[in-house]
């Protein structure tokens, strides 16, 4: 019985995967910022682009 609570103490004082996983969550939240943001803007960043193409396009000859 005092093995296992050994074995337990031991497993919750050990952090070696702990940054492995801060970073993986990190990673994991840009990702969702990224995506939420063009989504969001996506839209209007492709009018805005259309717009300039065709006010390009009408000035010139």
């Amino acid at each position: 019985m005092r093995a296992w609570f050994v074995i337990v103490r031991r497993l919750l004082q050990e952090d070696r995967g702990a940054t492995a996983i801060e970073y993986a969550l990190m990673a994991s939240l840009i990702a969702i910022a990224a995506l939420s943001g063009v989504g969001l803007f996506g839209n209007a960043v492709y009018a805005l682009y259309q717009t300039i193409i065709n006010e390009l396009a009408a000035a010139l000859p």
